[in-house]
């Protein structure tokens, strides 16, 4: 297999985790990109971007679905740095229509770490088509009631949250959430491929999302046009309480399977869930936030704000996802096989999070992340479901690898 771009001599075996990230056989391809210490070490790729077998290269952009979340915690808290908005202040105190329906006390912070009971997507919309309208799910978002009493329990925001922020960015700033990720971190860095609301000028650099077909029968969701029918009241929603039912109606809108591949998925505003990207722009972004928030002069965000955008929030197993996510405000945190255990005289790694790191990932296998520790902004993004490595465990694979890598300069 063809390994396309260039590695730091001391981050030469990444070329290895490239491989194991891509398909051995059929259509599908990955990049990975590395920033350490202000430095791109990595900017590699491998696969195809699409069935009929063109490469994947290091500047292809492709879906990186929730990855975006990352991205957009990071405008958050430069709006938050300048003064703009203060984390502890009631959404509905700038955005008064959004206090309806027992919202109005939610705060910033909650929202934007998943605290706000208001994950149930399939409860308010009954086609994902909907989503291709900013103003229809600002209204949308408006009527909704939270699951449970906010703040008490937290679970997973997969799409709503997206809504709630940009919109609270848009009405404080006057620009629109387009606008205000190209004027306060494309530009500023120099990125060529940070999208979330893609130009129609740009589709052709996207690499087709390869979605096999028992997943896209399975992102089908609720039937079109059946939403679920409980009544929009505090003390129905609060009885709601199934773990299977959270997950499919917080992570699947309605028909989902059938507009991932439809060009209006890329082009609209969908902050949650529709970024798209290169591994190079995502490294170079989170490398600046590995090293307080600077590189090459230019200032993201300030000491204060990065320490408060990284404080754990949700240290427990919440909702919708049965799994210790470990959130911060906006961000989560990233995992990687950095324990060594010896067993029996054989040795392996298991999967310890990394406190200090923080990031995001996205469905199909993308992520990108910033270690403060070792220095490192890290990224993947990919068009396909899994390679030698499966799924989602691949951003695993290759925080470790990079962490490595980062160790062995270093020393």
């Amino acid at each position: 297999m063809q390994i396309r771009g260039y590695s730091h001599p001391d981050f030469r075996s990444l070329r290895d985790t490239v491989r194991r990230c891509t398909p051995a056989r059929g259509p599908g391809g990955v990049a990975i990109a590395v920033y350490h210490r202000g430095e791109l070490v990595a900017d590699l790729s491998a696969g195809t971007r699409d069935r009929h077998g063109s490469p994947f290269e290091p500047e292809t952009l492709a879906l990186s679905m929730s990855t975006g979340k990352g991205v957009m915690a990071t405008l958050l808290h430069q709006t938050v740095d300048r003064g703009l908005l203060d984390l502890e202040a009631p959404v509905a105190s700038y955005w008064p229509e959004f206090g309806k329906n027992g919202k109005g006390a939610i705060t910033i912070r909650q929202a934007a770490s998943h605290r706000a009971g208001l994950y149930s997507i399939a409860r308010i919309i009954d086609s994902s088509e909907e989503m291709f309208d900013w103003d229809h799910m600002v209204r949308v978002v408006e009527d909704m009631w939270p699951v449970h009493t906010p703040d008490t329990d937290f679970g997973y925001h997969a799409w709503t949250g997206g809504w709630i922020i940009g919109e609270l960015l848009q009405r404080v700033t006057g620009k629109s959430f387009p606008e205000l990720l190209k004027e306060n971190l494309a530009d500023p860095l120099g990125l060529d491929g940070l999208y979330m609301g893609l130009p129609e000028s740009e589709l052709h650099r996207v690499a087709e999302f390869l979605i096999p077909k028992i997943p896209r029968k399975v992102l089908q969701g609720r039937p079109r046009g059946v939403r679920a029918q409980v009544r929009r009241t505090a003390s129905s929603t609060a009885r709601w309480h199934s773990s299977v039912g959270q997950f499919i109606d917080a992570m699947i809108p309605p028909g989902l399977g059938d507009v991932l591949g439809d060009p209006r998925w890329l082009t609209s505003v969908i902050p949650s869930g529709n970024g798209v990207f290169n591994a190079r722009s995502l490294a170079r972004l989170y490398g600046a936030l590995s090293r307080g928030g600077v590189l090459n002069g230019v200032r993201l965000l300030s000491a204060r704000a990065l320490a408060e955008a990284t404080e754990d929030q949700n240290p427990s197993i919440g909702r919708v996802i049965p799994f210790p996510l470990r959130f911060k405000v906006g961000y989560m945190r990233p995992v990687s096989l950095g324990l060594r255990v010896s067993l029996a005289q054989r040795h392996f790694d298991i999967g310890l999070p990394n406190p200090h790191a923080f990031g995001h990932f996205g469905f199909g296998g993308s992520g990108a992340w910033a270690d403060p520790e070792r220095e490192l902004g890290v990224a993947i993004v990919t068009n396909c479901f899994g390679g030698r490595i499966p799924g989602d465990l691949r951003p695993v694979a290759v925080a470790t690898a990079s962490a490595r890598c980062a160790e062995r300069r270093s020393n």
